[in-house]
């Protein structure tokens, strides 16, 4: 079996430490286990980069290459390139997708 290797966006590094900060305000000891579970999602990637579905509303718009993990109520969305994995955003699922990719299209800084 061969590995790929796993790559964290700056969007992506930012949205896992907006989630982790966000919960660590409340209860540092829930945030302490979801940055372990979420890392240990992306990291499993490197055997099993195709476990992830395609994300459902990029493939209507023909997107079909972008792919998703869910871990409890967080959208871990990523592509595969050659042997990378490029974990590009991790999005509330609670929230409309589109509305968070606009948003972040309007917002982003150069």
């Amino acid at each position: 079996m061969q590995k790929y290797t796993v790559n964290w966006t700056e969007d992506a590094v930012s949205d896992f430490d907006h989630i982790i900060g966000y919960i660590a305000r409340e209860d540092q000891t829930t945030a302490k286990s979801i940055y372990f579970a979420i890392k240990e999602q992306c990291q499993d990637l490197d055997y099993f980069p195709f476990r992830g579905r395609v994300v459902p509303e990029l493939e209507v718009l023909g997107f079909a290459t972008y792919r998703e993990i869910i871990y409890k109520r967080w959208r871990i969305i990523y592509s595969v390139e050659g042997r990378n994995v490029y974990l590009l955003l991790i999005l509330d699922s609670r929230r409309d997708i589109e509305e968070q990719l606009v948003y972040r299209v309007l917002h982003h800084e150069d």
